[in-house]
């Protein structure tokens, strides 16, 4: 049950919108009109997994290109250096975004558990 945050009166019932098929994450309170964007546990969960997934295989292509680039670095192997360099930095970004994604997934889940532990008046 999700309760109002704003009026702690009313109950968040789902908005649908007239050209959208089914009921999305989108709530409005029953006795202020209170609107708000509340994501359910599956997509909260789908971030986690997608951050969990991407996350260990990036980190793994992190160590290998890092590796290569030291590497050629301490042998004086410039031909290799460079795409190794830029794959290491692409993983770097790659982390950065899941990194975003696993924040976006913290800050959701928050705002989910604020509207379900409210206390109705």
């Amino acid at each position: 049950m999700l309760v109002c945050i704003k009026c702690r009166q009313g109950l968040m019932d789902p908005v649908k919108s007239e050209n959208e098929p089914e009921y999305t994450d989108r709530y409005q309170c029953g006795h202020c009109g209170h609107t708000a964007t509340i994501p359910s546990m599956l997509i909260i969960m789908s971030q986690v997994v997608s951050v969990l997934l991407g996350s260990a295989i990036t980190l793994y292509l992190l160590v290998e290109h890092l590796g290569a680039a030291l590497s050629a670095w301490q042998f004086h192997q410039s031909r290799g250096l460079w795409p190794e360099l830029f794959f290491t930095l692409l993983a770097l970004l790659l982390m950065l975004g899941f990194a975003f994604t696993f924040f976006r997934a913290l800050s959701n889940l928050s705002l989910r558990h604020r509207y379900l532990n409210a206390e109705r008046h």
